[in-house]
């Protein structure tokens, strides 16, 4: 398989006068549909690493290539784009707008880029939200939804621009053990039925665990990098 995303020789240094390096040399690369997770202490870096992943923060030096192009000289504007439609983000907080109906939150990205919603996106979305085991409460507004069916809206939304990856940091953080399970198992259909690339942070090492590739930060470094036959 190709590589869809690969780091060179990340290092990240927080402060100028008393300077923090929280990101140590990082080299990875995560082949095209491969399902993938990272864990690590608080404070190992893991989440700085995502967010340097999905172009939310910037190395202070090193390569960041996606698809096969170096996003170190891009504008703001095509940063956004490219995250936008290339990478969708599952966060530990769903980030819901309360005044929003399931399925309006779900076609916010959409909307984001394209403005009015067509009726083939409409039924896209709702396709999606039938796929997440959410038919029933399309039109609820977050505030009546489970923390489960929260996240769940959540994963939705982060399909609707058809992502080849998905970052998830600690999407289970929040949940019920079974809620856990049924997250995670949802993920991996996704993975399977779309082949979407998923790089997951984690402390739990079960659903870690479960992942055809385990990696562990510690101290801004890899530690382990195992793969599964």
């Amino acid at each position: 398989m190709n590589n869809i995303l690969e780091l060179k020789n990340i290092n990240k240094i927080y402060g100028s006068t008393i300077k923090t390096q929280v990101l140590n040399n990082i080299n990875l690369s995560f082949e095209s549909g491969s399902f993938n997770s990272i864990i690590g202490q608080s404070g190992s870096g893991k989440s700085t690493l995502l967010n340097i992943m999905g172009t939310l923060d910037k190395p202070s030096s090193g390569e960041v290539i996606i698809n096969g192009i170096n996003i170190a000289r891009m504008t703001k504007n095509r940063l956004s784009e490219i995250r936008n439609k290339s990478i969708g983000f599952v966060f530990q907080f769903h980030y819901l707008l309360p005044e929003f109906t399931a399925l309006e939150n779900v076609l916010l990205p959409y909307r984001i880029e394209n403005g009015a919603v067509t009726k083939e996106m409409r039924e896209k979305a709702v396709e999606y939200m039938r796929l997440v085991g959410l038919e029933k409460v399309i039109n609820n507004n977050s505030t009546k939804m489970s923390g489960g069916q929260q996240q769940r809206t959540a994963i939705a939304r982060a399909l609707i621009n058809n992502p080849q990856i998905i970052l998830a940091d600690e999407p289970t953080g929040n949940l019920d053990s079974n809620s856990t399970e049924t997250i995670y198992n949802l993920l991996r259909d996704i993975n399977e039925r779309y082949g979407t690339t998923f790089i997951i942070i984690t402390h739990d090492r079960h659903i870690a665990e479960k992942a055809d590739r385990i990696i562990e930060i510690t101290d801004g470094k890899i530690n382990l990098d195992i793969k599964k036959q």
